[in-house]
């Protein structure tokens, strides 16, 4: 029987924050920075390159307060705001990833990893392979069969097995063990 079709979803935001962070400041001759945009792209391509899959699509955080804020005012509120020279790069990446052809998921109020935890069941309900590339804990939920996580970084991918390496736990009980333990990251107490 031939292998599945494998579906790589990226989550957009937290890869262009990452790439914002990683790369010393660059900007083009106009004084426009461009950091990101070149540690974004290098990343992408790069994930093609070893994945080589049969589709993929780039999840970024919409624009508007999202339902958990509106339920939970503090939700995030630990966070400094986004850098100026960050916000000026995000229509840039998304000209790049457009440019790519490769389809760019954003939802007003809604954020990456809930559009890439929704595609990924979709998804794997349609017997694709998915692996999703993300470093947030929250979607360690989904893994199962037919999904996986991936580190943005490394080609290492995070299954059942590993969760419960990881945590003692299978990977539906993860927001039963975040629950308990809070996420000082999102500043969930």
């Amino acid at each position: 029987m031939p292998d599945p079709p494998r579906l790589v979803l990226v989550d957009g935001s937290a890869s262009l924050y990452r790439a914002f962070h990683a790369l010393p400041p660059l900007s083009n001759s106009r004084g426009i920075p461009t950091h990101a945009v070149l540690g974004f792209t290098t990343m992408l391509l790069k994930l093609l390159r070893e994945e080589e899959p049969r589709a993929v699509a780039i999840a970024f955080d919409g624009p508007g307060p999202t339902t958990r804020h509106r339920e939970f005012p503090a939700y995030k509120a630990n966070r400094p705001a986004m850098p100026d020279p960050l916000v000026a790069q995000i229509p840039l990446v998304h000209r790049v990833v457009d440019a790519m052809r490769v389809p760019r998921l954003m939802i007003q109020g809604e954020e990456a990893d809930d559009i890439l935890g929704t595609v990924a069941v979709r998804a794997a309900a349609e017997a694709y392979e998915v692996r999703i590339v993300t470093s947030d804990k929250d979607l360690l939920q989904l893994v199962g069969e037919r999904i996986v996580t991936r580190d943005p970084l490394a080609p290492r991918t995070v299954g059942p097995a590993e969760v419960e390496v990881r945590y003692g736990i299978a990977p539906g009980q993860v927001p039963d063990l975040l629950a308990m333990m809070g996420d000082s990251s999102d500043n969930i107490p």
